[in-house]
Parts: C-alpha cells; structure tokens; sequence
C-alpha cells in the first residue's frame, strides 16, 4: 500500500458562484470531513461501523427497505423463503454502506492502489484495450450493483478516461457531497444535460469511452422490457448511444468483494461487447438491443442479488404499473403511425445520430 500523507486533505475549493445555496456547501464540507475521518481509521473498522450503519438504516427507511425487498423479490422469484429474503435486503443495505466508506476513501487513494485491490474473473484489461485502440468509442454500462463508483473511478486511474453522466436521484445536501467524493481522483463527472449529452456524443465519436448507468427508469421515458420474467422499463440512453455511433456496449460491474471485512477488494466483471445494429426500423433495433442489455443485468444481479443496491422499486406497482404500460404502449403506437406513409409504408424518420446535429 502506498504511504499516505500524515495532513489532512486540502480544504475544498468552493467557487463563489457553484455550489449555488447553502445546502450544498455544507453537503461539501461535511463530505471533507468524512473522507479525513476515513483516511485515520483502519478499513477494518470502517466496515464494522458502516455495517451498523447499514442495519440501522435498514429498520429506520421503511419505503427503501420495503423497496429493495420488492426488488429482491422479482430476482429470487420465490426460491427463498421470506424471512431468509429480508436478511438479503439486510444484506444491500450493509453494502451500500460499505460503498459509501469506500467513497470517503477514494480522494486520499493514491491510483496504483487501485490495481492491487482489483482482480479479474472473466475477461482482462485486453478487451477494453483492443477498443480503444480500434478508436471506435466504446460505452461503459453498468448499474447500482455492488461498488458501481469504483468502476468508472478504477477505469479512469487506468487511463481509459470514460465521461461519465450522473442524475441527482436524493437530495441535493447529499448529492452535493457524493459528486464531491465523486471527483476526488478528478475523473470526468458532469450532470446531465442536452450540452452534456452533446459532449457525450462527440467524446464517443472521437474513439473515448462513456459511463451509464442503466438499471432503473428513474425519468418514467424509458421503454417496455422484460425483466425476471415480468415487464418493467428501463432506460434506453445506452442503446440508442449504440444505434446511433456504432460504438460497442462493454457491460462492467464491481462486484464488492471484501466478504471477510478485513479489507477493500473489488470483483471486476467486465463482459463481452455487444452493439445495436441500425436498420431502417429504429424501434425494432432498439428492442433489441435492449433486450440484450437486460439480460447482462439478469446475469449479474442473479450472481449476487446483496449487492443489487437499488433502493428505488423497478418494477412499478399496481395502478401506476398500467398507467405506466398502457402509457408507452400508447407513445410507441403515435412513433409507429407518424412513421408510416400514406400507403402504410415506412417513411425516413432521423435517428439520434441526426437529431443531434
């Protein structure tokens, strides 16, 4: 392990103007504070409180645990009894703690501590290489599964450098913190935005990488898909990025991989590519091409269901489920009749590609 600095970290640099109230400032400073708590306490330590920390706010957030025992649900489709799955909810929030302490730790973490904690199940670094080295841009996909942050953060330290996108999914006291732990090895974070998704594209189009997290419908614009067995919504940004470039969908997911609390260890999945063919039929290829990429989630989720942190449900329930359904139903039946000419033959419609020009 590389020697650390006895000081504390540089005191945050808060631009007069950004962050814009005084929430967000403190969501900074107290960020600060925790990642110099994290750098004087041992790892070890660190889990055991995080994991109190994780049962606490088990019993404490009735809507979150309630949702991620939905969640849970659809994975384990009746195979466990109900008792043993509140103890794997139990289990989500434990490691979402823990990726929250790891967080606090990243802008002290010198980057060759990132090699030493990583191993590689499945495909090495050469698959990712190999992309980059075709120039073709490539997206990274992944989810809220196990220590999704340290994906992109383990990516960046080794040189890929993926532009990643975020949403504010919780307050912006929190948010503001998050994004600033986020940025502590200055990896390229940016909110979404119609100038940020411009960027995005011509950051692919010139052979880079880009980050999505692609697991939950969090704006309600995605499109129908099965998942586990049932229908739900899930985003289509990845795809459509896909259709529109030609640049491969490289599936990555760290797997959280520290089972006997003693120390930070990550599982890096990284699957085989997969693009999204652009035919004259968009809509159909992008059926496709996201029936592919749930089946990357079912994988994996399936593989180790405690560290799906979702806390959100995703799959909608009762009534807002046939609003939602009957909803898009409805929308894609519109895209289909404007498609079509008057002797019901399909006319051109643009593409992504076009739309962004």
């Amino acid at each position: 392990m590389s020697e650390r600095s006895p000081r504390l970290l540089d005191k945050p640099s808060i631009p007069p103007r950004k962050p814009e109230n005084r929430k967000q400032r403190w969501g900074i400073v107290v960020a600060w504070l925790f990642a110099n708590f994290t750098r004087v306490t041992p790892i070890r330590v660190g889990y055991l409180l995080s994991d109190r920390v994780g049962d606490l706010l088990y019993w404490r957030t009735r809507v979150y645990r309630l949702s991620v025992i939905d969640n849970l649900r659809h994975v384990y489709r009746g195979q466990i009894s109900e008792m043993a799955l509140r103890r794997q909810a139990r289990r989500v929030f434990r490691t979402s703690a823990r990726n929250f302490w790891d967080l606090g730790r990243l802008p002290h973490m010198a980057p060759e501590e990132f090699s030493r904690i990583v191993r590689l199940p499945e495909h090495d670094w050469s698959l990712i290489e190999s992309i980059r080295d075709e120039r073709t841009g490539g997206i990274i996909l992944t989810g809220h599964f196990g220590a999704f942050d340290f994906a992109s953060q383990t990516l960046f330290t080794r040189g890929y450098n993926p532009y990643v996108l975020t949403a504010p999914t919780v307050g912006e006291f929190v948010y503001a913190a998050v994004s600033w732990l986020r940025r502590g090895q200055d990896a390229p974070l940016e909110d979404v935005s119609p100038a940020a998704i411009r960027r995005m594209m011509r950051v692919l189009r010139g052979g880079g990488f880009v980050g999505l997290v692609a697991d939950r419908d969090f704006a309600d614009s995605g499109q129908l898909v099965e998942l586990f067995d049932e229908l739900t919504t899930l985003p289509v940004g990845a795809v459509r990025l896909s259709r529109a470039t030609g640049a491969p969908i490289i599936p990555v997911f760290a797997v959280r991989d520290d089972a006997t609390g003693r120390a930070q260890r990550y599982a890096f999945f990284i699957s085989d590519p997969f693009t999204v063919e652009r035919t004259a039929d968009e809509e159909a290829d992008v059926a496709v091409g996201l029936r592919k990429m749930a089946a990357v989630l079912e994988r994996y989720i399936a593989m180790f269901p405690e560290q799906w942190v979702m806390f959100h449900r995703v799959w909608p329930e009762g009534a807002r489920r046939r609003r939602l359904i009957d909803t898009i139903r409805e929308a894609t039946a519109e895209r289909l009749a404007s498609a079509t000419g008057p002797d019901d033959q399909p006319v051109s419609v643009a593409g992504p590609a076009e739309d962004q020009r």
